[in-house]
């Protein structure tokens, strides 16, 4: 059985209506308009579901192929763009709790090297070992965290990147009634 493709359908009275306002530059340069952005990744939310289409529906004296080939690909470069940049995000979040866990290892370390070094009875060894231990636990912890936790967010915004990034846009004449 085949998988349903699901549409999200946006309206445009213009191919203006996909990039910003207040970028002057050519299509193939240009940005895309946060409103299309959080409206396409918001019908997309909706039901995250199966494969999907964004059909674009436009007068049909304003189409233009050469310019929707060109934009489906500005569409389909912006996507490739904000995936790699989580995939960046996920690896320095992992690499920075990484660190974190050598500095938190490192200072339990220190503790165990102060207690063989100083008498355990001794005051200098209890209070250190009363900064020492938990500041250790903090690293390791914290580390911990940072290399499982904190990346799920980041990775689950890649995958909704990679799936804009592979879908099909479609334009289509809108029927003036």
């Amino acid at each position: 059985m085949a998988a349903e493709i699901r549409e999200i359908t946006i309206k445009l009275d213009t191919y203006d209506d996909i990039f910003s306002d207040f970028d002057p530059r050519p299509y193939s340069q240009r940005e895309l308009s946060e409103d299309f952005l959080k409206e396409v990744q918001r019908r997309y939310m909706e039901d995250k579901h199966g494969r999907f289409e964004v059909h674009f529906t436009i007068p049909s004296s304003e189409r233009d192929t050469k310019e929707e080939a060109l934009i489906k690909k500005r569409i389909r470069e912006h996507f490739s763009q904000m995936a790699k940049a989580e995939h960046e995000e996920i690896k320095k979040t992992q690499r920075r709790g990484y660190v974190y866990i050598a500095i938190g290892a490192a200072v339990l370390l220190a503790n165990v090297a102060a207690l063989f070094t100083l008498h355990e009875s001794s005051w200098f060894y209890q209070v250190l070992s009363i900064l020492l231990v938990p500041a250790g636990w903090y690293g390791m912890f914290t580390g911990i965290g940072k290399v499982i936790d904190e990346p799920v967010l980041s990775a689950e915004k890649k995958a909704v990147y990679e799936r804009f990034e592979k879908a099909n846009y479609i334009f289509m004449s809108e029927e003036l009634e």
